[in-house]
C-alpha cells in the first residue's frame, strides 16, 4: 500500500482507498485517521506509565519530510530484526520463522528465506572483503536451535547448522578472521561457510543476550546483569575462544543495551537505569551515569522499571544518547560528573525501544511501544548553508560544539518535536535509515513501512515525466520548504522546487 502525503496546501489532495494488499494513494488526513484509530487503541490499552504531558503534533507537520509511505507486506507475526544490506536493500526477520529481502526504492520483495521452525531471534550479514567475488551471506539464528547460512542473491540455504544445541539469542561477526560467533546457552565460533570452529560453556546462569566485538580480538558477552570478556585466537583453519575476564559487577538488573563508543570504550545499560562506560583497553569501569540508588525507585510500580535502558547510540566522541524509559537523555561522557547535555522527559507514552539519526543527522528518531515514531531536533530556523555540515549533536541541540561545552551543569537543552510518523498498529521495534531514500520501520503488527521524503519523490516523478515527454527539467541543490536543509539534486532555487511540487505534471 502506498500513501502519498501532499507537501503543501496548494497541492491537489488525492483520496483513493484500495485494499491494503493493493497499491493505493491516500491523502495525509486519510492515512493519519486510519493509523491513529489503531494507534490510539495501543496507547490507551492499559500501557503502564502513560504520561499526560507527552508532546503531540497537532498541525500539518511542516517540518516532517516523510510524507509518502509504502507498506511492505510479507510477515504474519512480529518483525523483530531489520538490517541494512546496502543503499537500496534491507532484510527483515521475525516470529513467523521467515526472513525477506526488500528493494526499498520501490518496495519489491526480492527473496524469501524460509526453513526455520520457530521464531528467528537474530540476523547477521557477512560481507566479503573488498575485491572479493564472494556473495553477501545472511546468517539467521532462531529458537529452533538452528543457524542457517543463506545466499541473499539466490535465496538458497547454503548451510543448516545444528551444533549450537540451544536457542540462538545473538550473533556477531569478527571481520578480521572472517568468522562469526553465536550466543545462547553456549558460545560457538563458526567459519564463513558454517563449519564449527570452537565451543565454550556460558559461565552465567542465563542465556547470553548480547555479543559485542571490541579491540584486540576480544568480544564482550552480556548475560543478565553480568559482562564476560573473551579472546579469539585464530590460526589457519583453527580457532579457539578463551575466557578472559568477568568484569566487576556494576549493574543490579539485566543489561538491555551494549554498544561501542568511538573513543575506544564501550557502554552497557540496564533495567535499573544505570549506564556504565568501560575502557576497551583496561576493561575497567571509567564512570557511571544515571545511577538510581533506591531499588524501590528503579523497579517502579509492579516492577515496571520506568528508568530502564532499552537502547543507546554514540554517534560521535564524547556523548551517549540513551532511551531511558519513555524519555531521551544525552550524556556528556567526557566529564566525571556525567553531565546531561539534553533531555526530553516523557518523549513517548510508553518505553522507547530504538533510536537513531535519520537523513544524514537531520532528525533524531525514536520509536516506542506506543506505536509512534517521533522526529526530534531543533526548532526550524532561517536557511543556513552550514546546517547540513553540523555534527549530529549540534543538529539535535541547535548549538555549536563550543556552546555545548560552555553549558553549565544545571543547564540542559530540550529538543523540539518536529514530526510524527504514525502507521504501525502495535509497538514499533526498530528502523533503518537510507538517507535520501527514506527509512524502514518494523513492528509488532507484522508490517514493514517505508517512509519517503515526499518532496524528493515529487521531484523524481517530475523528472521521469519530463524525460518521457521530452520537457526540460530543472535540477536542485536543496529544499528549505520546512526550514530544514537537506540535499536533493543539484542546481536551482527553492521557488522552482515549490512550482514543481504544486504542478508535478508540468
Amino acid at each position: 500500500m502506498v500513501a502519498f502525503l501532499p507537501t503543501c496546501k496548494a497541492t491537489a489532495r488525492v483520496v483513493i482507498f484500495v485494499d491494503i494488499i493493493c497499491q493505493s494513494l491516500v491523502s495525509q488526513e486519510s492515512f493519519t485517521r486510519c493509523a491513529v484509530f489503531q494507534i490510539e487503541a495501543v496507547r490507551t490499552s492499559g500501557l503502564r506509565g502513560l504520561q499526560k504531558n507527552v508532546d503531540m503534533v497537532e498541525d500539518a507537520q511542516p517540518c516532517n519530510l516523510y510524507r509518502e509511505v509504502l507498506i511492505l507486506q510479507h510477515h504474519t507475526d512480529i518483525v523483530r530484526a531489520l538490517v541494512k544490506v546496502d543503499d537500496h536493500r534491507c532484510i527483515s526477520a521475525g516470529d513467523d520463522c521467515t526472513a525477506a529481502l526488500w528493494d526499498i526504492e520501490d518496495g519489491r520483495k526480492l527473496n524469501v528465506f524460509s526453513g526455520h521452525k520457530l521464531p528467528i531471534n537474530c540476523i547477521l550479514l557477512l560481507k566479503p572483503e573488498p575485491g572479493s567475488y564472494d556473495d553477501i551471506l545472511l546468517i539467521t539464528g532462531a529458537s529452533d536451535k538452528h543457524i542457517k547460512v543463506w545466499n541473499i542473491e539466490t535465496g538458497q540455504c547454503l548451510e543448516d547448522i545444528t551444533e549450537h544445541n540451544s536457542s540462538v539469542k545473538c550473533l556477531a561477526s569478527l571481520p578480521a578472521f572472517d568468522i562469526f560467533i553465536s550466543g545462547g546457552e553456549k558460545l560457538c565460533a563458526w567459519s564463513r561457510k558454517g563449519k564449527q570452529l570452537h565451543q565454550v560453556e556460558n559461565p552465567g546462569k542465563a542465556d547470553i543476550q548480547f555479543l559485542l566485538p571490541i579491540k584486540e580480538n576480544r568480544f564482550v558477552a552480556a548475560c543478565e546483569e553480568s559482562l564476560y570478556v573473551y579472546t579469539v585466537e585464530y590460526c589457519g583453519d583453527s580457532c579457539e575462544i578463551k575466557f578472559f575476564k568477568h568484569l566487576f559487577r556494576q549493574h543490579r538488573e539485566a543489561i538491555g543495551s551494549l554498544i561501542n563508543v568511538p573513543d575506544g570504550s564501550f557502554a552497557s545499560g540496564s533495567l535499573d537505569g544505570l549506564i556504565v562506560l568501560w575502557s576497551s583497553h583496561t576493561l575497567s569501569a571509567i564512570r557511571q551515569f544515571n545511577q538510581i540508588k533506591e531499588e524501590k525507585e528503579f523497579r517502579g510500580i509492579d516492577n515496571h522499571y520506568p528508568f530502564s535502558i532499552q537502547h543507546m547510540i554514540s554517534p560521535e566522541k564524547g556523548c551517549i544518547f540513551a532511551a531511558v524509559g519513555n524519555s531521551i537523555y544525552v550524556f556528556d561522557i567526557t566529564k566525571d560528573q556525567g553531565r546531561i547535555i539534553a533531555k526530553k522527559q516523557d518523549a513517548h507514552m510508553s518505553k522507547i525501544k530504538h533510536m537513531d539519526f535519520l537523513y544524514h543527522g537531520l532528525y533524531l528518531a525514536t520509536c516506542s511501544e506506543d506505536g509512534a515514531i517521533k522526529l526530534w531536533g531543533r526548532a526550524p530556523a532561517e536557511k543556513n548553508d552550514k546546517d547540513y555540515f553540523m555534527n549530529p549533536l549540534e543538529t539535535f541541540t541547535g548549538l555549536s560544539s563550543d556552546k555545548i561545552r560552555k553549558l553549565k551543569k544545571s543547564e540542559t537543552v530540550e529538543p523540539c518535536l518536529l514530526g510524527e510518523c504514525l502507521g504501525h498498529s502495535g509497538a514499533v521495534q526498530l528502523f533503518v535509515d537510507f538517507g535520501e531514500e527514506g527509512f524502514v520501520s518494523c513492528g509488532g503488527d507484522g508490517l514493514l513501512i517505508l517512509w519517503k521524503d515526499g518532496v524528493l519523490q515529487n521531484l523524481k516523478r517530475s523528472q521521469f515525466i519530463g524525460e518521457m515527454t521530452g520537457a526540460t527539467q530543472s535540477s536542485y541543490t536543496c529544499s528549505t520548504l520546512t526550514g530544514l536543509s537537506r540535499p536533493i539534486f543539484t542546481g536551482d532555487d527553492d521557488q522552482a522546487t515549490l512550482r514543481t511540487e504544486e504542478s508535478p505534471s508540468d
